[in-house]
């Protein structure tokens, strides 16, 4: 079946390192139209176009010349084509449509295997017909030129411009290094499959694999990876083997982490590698190029290649404790692990090691882009290593395993062999089989009992071993879909797998990567996957929670209640995106900027999801060109903080913010600010709470008084905002232990952090003439603020709950004048409402400061304690909380009065009535009843046969216990009349 082509140059097009390696392999392709009609507008005019000089033809092929293979050499092209069609570089149509015939054509230049620069003057040479083709570079029989003029193909020529464009940047190294990263993805899930299968093979212990010992590693490629080896070994009987040395369990145990690692090392290659698929070549100025690879492809790719030789060395180290669980094959296995280990490992090491040293050598940024390429090749040899190595690995587990199980009944290669062993040894056959057989049975000829990863991976190896076995010359094997064991307990044909390149190579032709066998295998292996995370426990994220539907009453109730002040204050609602750009929200938070959750790249914008709601309103005004507003806004934040359950602290929760943006009149809007701070917890209904406030001037006069360095002021502030968690004694020794502050200059601060109490009270202490605060500048200024707030707080009559405390220290970087934080009296739940003056935020994003202050409610903190109280009133009266609104419960008695029931309903539903009708098409009327008391369903109508006859229902009051009859053209009137009393 003929594969659909891959566009190349689409509008918008993202194209990724699969679409490369997809040409790279043979897919054809096709430019697109609109691109191509866009490149021929911004190329010169035809008759501007000045061909550089051919030069002279040959066919020899310079001496000691290493070239990509024929692959990489496709990648190079595809990769190249993609740039110049994405981008603006002047290079004509003719160009981009040779290229694209070559690869269709499968007309492969000869490409260097030196660096980016020769590899891409290789391509530009091949656009005036130089070079050779890569299938005959080796023995210079025949020119690039005379092929492609055979396929009818027309050579462009280029301008000097087209030359140093096509030879410009690094898609030499992303195309070779596209085809390694994307097949080192293949080849670890094949890699952890055989681990997994190693594991049985050597009956290692699997205990590190369970989810609380990999979480407790804190590392999320570890999680990720054990995560994987325990859906390839779920089903699996096979018994850890007793007396296992410490040191060989190591390497089973620390799968997680190797695995971890180089899944982790493979997805930074590819966030690298990715951005330079998609760049776009740029035009040429002054004969040069603005294209400048980056600096970390070099290393990305030199520590990919590390990270696979790693693996590779780690896969055969479990090798050789799977040789020693054997006599009869141990001096085999081990001569192919040594030959792994003195062949592709050694040679790749050889690779690895000297670009190493080239890259250490130097210092100069174009030098080390220069050796990304090479990076690019030595990650490709390591590949290769980790490629025998896993096969050596896989080879050794099914020979072990077939040992130790002897002659078994042939498993299929879609696994349904082992799906009926799984089956058979569960339910076993209780009608033909004596129960004291059962046990005997499970271990005779259903075989060992492996995961069912495992059993998928052994089958497809083991098939293709012993096929290759069977059709060797030297074998006297009969075809067959196992290894084979002969009547004394040995393999038969040991020497042909294990000492000839027999088995090996078989086993190899099923991992390699890209190759059809292979990519069977990972289809196999996700369908096993998938099917055992279906059964995997589910469970809620670490730090989030679902919400029953008692409990979503309670909430709902709470925002009905903060937004009802919000709109009583005149704001309006906004929303912004859940996600903003990385930089947006950097360096806004202080010390708590760590908390901020950053997205994986997508290879487009760097993302983080919003830490709050206060930093995306100021790049929402910045944006916008906003002057004045009042806004209100409902939204969830994230935070990856230490989940504290019970005092109501998640990493995902809601905010509600309130903010005045905008000039006005001196600490007016601060007032109107804390007005609705003070006024949505009255109405909330929480208990008795505190409001307290203070001046981030007063904070630093206090910290400069005290002779606290500028620079420190920010850490400073943060340590004293654990106040109101830690005693002072643990906060001291954070600022002089942790901090670098000097213990005298401490104490100064404690004497400051002391003072609390009564608004104006403490604001006369302040003020007096010998009171340091009042001496200094900024803090005199602050403190006349405080004393007009004071004022307006007192004309809202919203004095009353503020309490100032100089121990208030809002550690967010961006307050710039009045802070608070509202707690609740003898609750420990911590800050239920929090904010303050942000004059700068603004600014940051639109160079124009726009003066804004705000607060926030911690609604899942009040949530908590609504719940709590919520729950108690249920207690004490002995009704459960209301899930629902409903109001009426339309019920039936006998059978066939489910459409009237629904008649009634929707005549309720009509008129505004909260009402259910109940599913069931003739329920009992205990149901019913005992529904509405579950519910707290103040109403029931009722009807059967008699009244339906005389045009009435029953209307029962749930909690009076007692029923009217009424006409059912009045039911609607009595239902108004009874919910309105």
């Amino acid at each position: 079946m003929a594969h659909k082509a891959f566009t190349v140059g689409g509008m918008g097009q993202q194209p990724g390192l699969d679409d490369v390696v997809k040409v790279a392999l043979g897919l054809p392709i096709t430019l697109d139209t609109a691109g191509s009609e866009r490149i021929k507008k911004e190329s010169p005019p035809p008759k501007s176009f000045e061909a550089e000089p051919v030069g002279e033809r040959t066919t020899a092929a310079a001496e000691g010349q290493r070239y990509l293979s024929q692959e990489q050499a496709r990648a190079v092209l595809v990769t190249r084509l993609m740039s110049l069609m994405n981008g603006k570089s002047g290079v004509r149509l003719l160009v981009a449509e040779f290229l694209k015939e070559l690869l269709n054509h499968g007309i492969t230049p000869a490409v260097p295997a030196t660096s980016d620069a020769a590899a891409l003057s290789a391509i530009a040479g091949a656009c005036k017909g130089l070079g050779n083709c890569v299938s005959t570079a080796a023995n210079g029989q025949q020119a690039l030129s005379a092929v492609v003029e055979a396929a009818g193909v027309h050579i462009p020529g280029v301008s000097a411009a087209e030359r140093v464009a096509i030879s410009s940047g690094a898609s030499a190294s992303a195309g070779v290094g596209s085809l390694v990263i994307v097949g080192a993805k293949q080849l670890l899930t094949v890699v952890t499959a055989i681990a997994a299968l190693s594991c049985e093979a050597a009956g290692a212990q699997v205990k590190a694999f369970e989810p609380e010992v990999a979480e407790a590693l804190g590392y999320k490629g570890a999680i990720a990876a054990a995560d994987e080896l325990r859906g390839l070994l779920d089903g699996s009987k096979t018994v850890p083997r007793k007396g296992m040395p410490a040191e060989q369990q190591t390497l089973y145990s620390s799968l997680p982490q190797v695995l971890g690692a180089a899944a982790d090392v493979i997805g930074v290659a590819y966030n690298t590698v990715r951005p330079e698929v998609q760049s776009a070549a740029l035009p040429i100025k002054g004969g040069v190029s603005s294209n400048s690879p980056s600096p970390a492809l070099a290393p990305a790719l030199l520590d990919l290649a590390h990270a696979l030789q790693t693996l590779a060395h780690s896969t055969l180290s479990r090798t050789q404790v799977l040789a020693a669980a054997v006599a009869a094959v141990e001096p085999q296995i081990q001569q192919l692990a040594a030959a792994a280990v003195n062949g592709p490992l050694a040679a790749a090491q050889q690779q690895i090691a000297a670009v190493g040293n080239d890259l250490l050598a130097t210092a100069d940024v174009v030098q080390q882009q220069g050796l990304a390429l090479r990076s690019a090749l030595a990650a490709a040899a390591a590949l290769k290593a980790l490629q025998w190595a896993a096969a050596v690995e896989g080879l050794a587990a099914i020979v072990v395993l077939r040992l130790a199980e002897g002659n078994s009944p042939e498993p299929a290669a879609d696994g349904t062999a082992a799906d009926q062993q799984h089956q058979q040894q569960q339910d076993g056959d209780k009608e033909n089989k004596p129960k004291k057989d059962k046990k005997k049975d499970k271990k005779g000829s259903s075989g060992i009992v492996l995961g069912k990863g495992c059993t998928v991976v052994r089958t497809h190896l083991e098939k293709a071993v012993a096929a290759a076995a069977a059709s060797n010359s030297s074998s006297s094997l009969g075809p067959s879909e196992t290894l084979l064991i002969t009547p004394d307990g040995q393999l038969a044909a040991a020497d042909v797998i294990l000492l000839e390149p027999v088995g090996i190579a078989a086993v190899e032709g099923v991992i390699t990567a890209h190759e059809s066998a292979s990519v069977k295998l990972l289809e196999d292996l996700k369908v096993v996957v998938e099917a055992n995370q279906a059964r995997r426990k589910p469970k809620v994220a670490k730090g989030a929670r679902d919400f029953l539907p008692d409990q979503m009453a309670i909430r709902e109730a709470a925002f009905g209640i903060i937004t009802s002040v919000f709109k009583r204050h005149g704001a309006v609602a906004i929303d912004t995106p859940v996600f903003e750009l990385r930089e947006t929200l950097m360096g806004k938070y202080g010390e708590d900027s760590k908390l901020i959750y950053d997205l994986a790249d997508q290879g487009g914008e760097l993302l983080s999801l919003r830490y709050d709601l206060t930093v995306p309103f100021a790049r929402y005004v910045a944006v916008n060109a906003i002057g004045n507003i009042k806004r209100y806004h409902i939204g969830k934040v994230y935070r990856r903080d230490q989940p504290q359950l019970n005092r109501g602290r998640f990493r995902e929760f809601f905010q509600c913010d309130f903010d005045i943006a905008g000039s006005y009149a001196t600490m007016v809007p601060d007032a109107e600010v804390l007005k609705v701070l003070v006024g949505i917890l009255t109405d909330l209904q929480l208990g008795q709470f505190t409001v307290k406030l203070n001046h981030r001037k007063l904070l630093d006069a206090m910290l400069a008084i005290a002779g606290v360095p500028p620079q420190k002021f920010r850490p400073i502030c943060s340590a004293i905002d654990k106040l109101d968690k830690e005693p002072w004694e643990v906060v001291r020794a954070e600022m002089v232990e942790e901090k670098g502050l000097p213990g005298e200059v401490a104490d100064v601060i404690g004497q400051f952090v002391v003072l609390k109490g009564q608004p104006r009270e403490l604001l006369a202490v302040l003020t007096a003439p010998d009171h340091p605060l009042a001496k200094h500048a900024d803090s005199a200024a602050a403190l006349a603020e405080l004393s007009t707030l004071f004022d307006f707080l007192d004309a809202f009559g919203a004095l009353g709950p503020i309490s100032f405390d100089l121990s208030l220290a809002r550690g967010l970087d961006y307050y710039t004048g009045v802070i608070y934080e509202a707690v609740l009296e003898g609750g420990n739940v911590g800050s239920i409402a929090a904010g303050g003056r942000y004059d700068k935020l603004v600014g940051m994003f639109s160079g124009k400061d726009v003066p804004a202050v705000g607060v926030s409610i911690g609604i899942e903190r009040v949530f908590a304690i609504m719940e709590a109280q919520a729950r108690a009133r249920a207690a004490e009266s002995g009704n459960a909380i209301r899930a629902t609104e409903t109001q009426v419960l339309v019920a039936s008695i006998g059978n066939g009065m489910q459409i009237k029931r629904m008649e009634l309903c929707s005549k309720l539903w009509s008129a505004g009535i909260k009402a259910e009708f109940g599913f069931k098409p003739n329920p009992k009327m205990g149901d019913q009843l005992g529904y509405a008391l579950e519910q707290g369903i103040p109403y029931m109508v009722l009807f059967g046969d008699d009244e339906l006859q005389n045009g009435v229902v029953k209307v029962k009051d749930m909690a009076a216990k007692t029923e009217e009859t009424v006409a059912v053209d009045q039911l609607v009137d009595q239902l108004q009349q009874l919910l309105a009393a």
